[in-house]
C-alpha cells in the first residue's frame, strides 16, 4: 500500500517495482497495468466482478496498480469490487503484485472494508511531499527536458511560490511544479509573440516575469481562477 499526496512518485516506483520483481525472476512479464474504481466497477451488481476480475487477468505477470483505490469503500459495487480483488489476489498469489494507492486516511478506511484485506497489505510506504528544494530541483530538471535553461532569478521565483504553497491533503507536488512549469512555458510564448526574429537563447530562457502567472495554481496542482 503506497499512501501520500499527489505527484510523490508512486506510480514511478509502482513501475519500478513491475521491473526490479520481473528482473529478480519473481514476475513473468513485469507490466505495470493502472487503474482506478471506473476501470473496475461496473453499472450494475453482478457485472463488477467479472470487469475487475478481466483487470486481474491483464495484469497477470505484473503489477496492478489501483490509484485512489479507497473510492472502492464508497458503495456496496466498489465492495463487490474488493471481494473480488481479494479472491483473485489468492488465486493468482505467484504470479500477481497488487498495490494501491491513495491518501493516508482514507486509505485506512478502505482496508476496513474487508476482512482480507489488511493481511494482504501488510506493508506500507509512506510518499512524503517534496521540500521546496527538491521542487526546484523537479522544476529545472523538467524545463531542461523541455529545452528550457530558467535563469537563477527564475528559481529564485520559484523558490518563493513553492515556499508560500499551503502543504495539506491534496498538494500536488511533483504534478505541481509541471504545471507551473507548463505556465511559464505558455507566459514565455506569448511574451515573445511580438518578437520577430527571437533568438535561440531568447527562445529557450525563463525569465522571472514567465512565473507572474502561476501564483494561483492551487494545491492539487490545478490552476485556479
Amino acid at each position: 500500500m503506497f499512501v501520500g499526496n499527489p505527484g510523490t512518485g508512486k506510480t514511478t516506483v509502482g513501475r519500478l517495482v513491475a521491473g526490479i520483481y520481473r528482473a529478480l525472476g519473481l514476475l513473468e512479464k513485469g507490466h505495470l497495468v493502472e487503474v482506478d474504481r471506473s476501470e473496475l466497477v461496473a453499472g450494475y451488481l453482478g457485472q463488477t466482478a467479472e470487469k475487475t476480475t478481466a483487470v486481474v487477468q491483464r495484469a497477470l505477470g505484473g503489477v496492478l496498480f489501483i490509484d485512489e483505490a479507497y473510492a472502492l469503500a464508497e458503495d456496496q459495487y466498489g465492495r463487490e469490487a474488493v471481494d473480488t480483488l481479494v479472491k483473485d489476489m489468492e488465486d493468482h498469489r505467484d504470479d500477481l503484485v497488487v498495490i494501491v494507492a491513495g491518501y493516508p486516511g482514507p486509505m485506512a478506511r478502505f482496508v476496513g472494508t474487508n476482512p482480507g484485506l489488511e493481511s494482504r497489505f501488510a506493508r506500507t510506504i509512506t510518499f512524503e511531499d517534496y521540500s521546496a528544494a527538491e521542487l526546484r530541483r523537479i522544476f529545472e530538471s523538467m524545463a531542461r527536458s523541455a529545452d528550457f535553461e530558467p535563469q537563477e532569478a527564475t528559481l529564485e521565483r520559484f523558490d518563493r511560490l513553492a515556499a508560500g504553497q499551503a502543504r495539506g491533503e491534496g498538494f500536488g507536488n511533483g504534478r505541481w511544479a509541471r504545471n507551473v512549469l507548463d505556465s511559464a512555458i505558455a507566459r514565455h510564448a506569448w511574451r515573445l509573440r511580438d518578437v520577430e526574429r527571437p533568438t535561440l537563447d531568447q527562445l529557450r530562457t525563463l525569465v522571472p516575469e514567465d512565473l507572474e502567472d502561476v501564483v494561483d495554481i492551487g494545491t492539487d496542482g490545478e490552476a485556479t481562477p
